[in-house]
């Protein structure tokens, strides 16, 4: 099987959880066999120029194998992801809604919804990270029918933690953004100022201004010394970080699926979520496919019920709050701080998570699957 994978020419250096989706899946079905060909396509993705439009119309003319586009690329383009589903195999792998990714509202959010809804409807397949995702395609276009995949976990080691040598470590990692709130994070560790903890903040910077504006609001609440910065890391940089956190707070305001989370858990490491977003789902455990309830354009996305998981819900590696209230968020984090039983509880149940972590070749299964159906001439 020969496969075209279209992503988002972004900066190696930083990459989102759906550009390592993406690099993962590629490897994984090259394992399995497949033909990959990545093709990296420049653009200001959500909003390309004429001129990167064209572009990405030259790439999809280029054959008459499946295609896959990167959702972040090929909803943002509906004209050219409709003329390429008219000629060949096409699929979208939406990582996440248009307008919740790049935060969007009002007039801009329309349009970007109005152009993910066109492209969807005009591909032969829709593949996404989570049952969140595929409860909010439905409720949001009337999408139905889609796979869903949920990403896999690399084995890692046990994270040391702060291993009472220290105050505990909290991290959070994503792109700093308004999405991934860390502004109430920053106002949630104001209220637990009276408590000893360390917290990092790492990941890409795409508007300096924004992380001119949190240190502003770091240093006003007196976490200066206390909050930092590291921008994105890689390698043993990386590797050191994991090793010595204790807790991931991850109170993004619109996640699909939560790749962090589980990077987490694959550590032994307990996490925080956001309430009503996708990381809730992982948060939850590997879901069993089986006991899912059927997905309808009127279920609503923002509950996290139709995802059973394996765990049951006194055994979680953490806990799920709400994205807007600050003292919500601190109350969770004090008692974690303050409640050596808790704290014991959520790292065992992380501990024990790590086994039952699916691998990228179940993710590679599943998408091979779908896209072999959706190239075999009976689909017509």
């Amino acid at each position: 099987m020969r496969l075209l994978l279209v992503v988002p020419d972004r900066p190696s250096e930083a990459p989102s959880g759906g550009d390592r989706y993406d690099a993962a899946l590629a490897s994984a079905l090259r394992g399995r066999g497949v033909d990959v060909r990545v093709v990296r396509v420049p653009g200001r993705w959500p909003w390309p120029t004429p001129g990167e439009r064209r572009g990405l119309a030259a790439v999809l003319a280029g054959g008459r194998e499946p295609v896959l586009v990167d959702g972040l690329v090929g909803s943002a383009a509906p004209g050219e992801t409709v003329a390429c589903a008219a000629v060949r195999p096409t699929a979208v792998l939406l990582h996440s809604r248009l307008s919740s990714g790049a935060g969007a509202s009002g007039a801009e959010a329309a349009e970007l919804d109005r152009r993910e809804s066109a492209a969807l409807h005009a591909v032969g397949l829709v593949v996404v990270p989570s049952r969140f995702a595929e409860r909010e395609l439905a409720k949001a276009y009337g999408v139905t029918g889609v796979v869903v995949a949920p990403p896999g976990t690399d084995p890692a080691p046990v994270a040391t933690g702060s291993a009472g040598q220290g105050p505990p470590q909290l991290l959070t990692m994503g792109a700093v953004t308004p999405v991934k709130n860390h502004a109430v994070l920053l106002d949630a560790l104001a209220l637990v100022r009276d408590l000893p903890w360390t917290a990092v903040c790492a990941g890409p910077v795409p508007d300096p201004a924004h992380l001119a504006e949190l240190r502003r609001r770091s240093a006003t609440a007196g976490l200066a010394d206390r909050v930092s910065w590291p921008g994105p890391l890689s390698g043993a940089d990386l590797d050191r970080l994991w090793d010595g956190t204790d807790l991931l707070v991850h109170p993004s305001r619109s996640e699909t699926y939560g790749l962090v989370v589980a990077e987490a858990h694959a550590r032994g490491i307990p996490t925080v979520v956001g309430r009503g977003t996708g990381a809730e789902e992982t948060l939850s455990g590997p879901a069993i496919p089986a006991v899912l309830p059927a997905v309808s354009p009127d279920m609503d996305a923002e509950t996290p019920e139709a995802s059973r998981s394996a765990y049951p819900s006194a055994e979680l590696p953490g806990d799920a709050v709400a994205t807007d209230r600050p003292e919500v968020l601190a109350e969770t984090l004090r008692g974690w701080l303050t409640d050596p039983a808790l704290r014991r509880r959520w790292r065992d149940t992380a501990l024990a998570r790590r086994g039952g972590l699916p691998g990228w070749d179940r993710t590679a299964d599943t998408v091979q699957q779908a896209l072999a159906r959706l190239a075999s001439p009976a689909r017509a």
